[in-house]
């Protein structure tokens, strides 16, 4: 048995043809995967990951309205006329529970999208870290990738580091060979060396830019370690709520 796991250290140097035949973990710590951990802990319907603002528009007439909200944000900002923004604060009890949602980020949903011909994409964050090497350990997957979003393009602190802890896990609860590319590697090394995750999500350049607009209290709610035990997956663009999902 064994696993050969690749670390793409930001959407842009993914190429959608990588996804093919792989299992993907998508990793927007800042703030696209924590918002989607949090809304499925709250009892969404589902939620439908879109690339902009625009297709956001053009999808909800085809919706039931009453049960469906625009969300999502623009460079970090709620974009005007959406129901929610993307603070995952926004995305609990009665504000989504049974509900449809319609998510635009900068980074994260543009992430899943490029990873949708994978074989089986999972979201992951800090929120659930442990369950998702739980979750990539039971696939039993051969080739595995974990695309961290990234920040318009660039590196971004939280989703490296992130990745590092989760191929941490897999070194220890795996018991076949691991092979990592050298990004995984990397990502590892420096994962090994944090003590503090709260103080690497508040440092990183995007965690200043939120603490710029106002969402100092982000930083805390997506620097929190494995408060949650589920791993929202994605099957024909949708990520179906707790009820309807096949993995628990």
């Amino acid at each position: 048995m064994s696993m050969d796991l690749c670390l793409y250290a930001t959407a842009a140097v993914f190429a959608e043809p990588s996804a093919k035949g792989t299992h993907v973990v998508v990793i927007d710590v800042l703030r696209a995967s924590s918002t989607i951990v949090q809304a499925y802990e709250s009892g969404v319907e589902r939620i439908i990951p879109v690339a902009g603002v625009e297709e956001a528009t053009r999808l909800l007439p085809t919706l039931d309205r009453e049960n469906a909200l625009l969300c999502g944000e623009q460079e970090g900002i709620k974009v005007d006329g959406f129901d929610l923004g993307n603070s995952p604060r926004e995305y609990v009890g009665a504000a989504v529970k049974g509900k449809t949602l319609v998510l635009s980020t900068t980074n994260g949903t543009t992430a899943i999208l490029k990873a949708g011909a994978a074989d089986g994409i999972a979201i992951g964050c800090f929120l659930n870290l442990k369950a998702v090497v739980a979750h990539l350990v039971s696939s039993e997957a051969e080739h595995v990738s974990i695309l961290c979003a990234g920040t318009n393009g660039l590196l971004a602190l939280e989703d490296f580091v992130c990745g590092g802890l989760i191929i941490n896990g897999l070194v220890e609860a795996y018991e076949g060979e691991l092979g990592l590319n050298d990004a995984a590697v990397a990502a590892r090394l420096l994962a090994a060396s944090i003590s503090d995750i709260a103080e690497v999500v508040r440092q990183s350049s995007h965690g200043q830019h939120l603490i710029g607009l106002g969402f100092e209290d982000d930083l805390e709610f997506c620097g929190r370690l494995d408060t949650s035990s589920s791993v929202p997956t994605v099957l024909d663009g949708r990520i179906q709520g707790r009820e309807h999902s096949s993995h628990r």
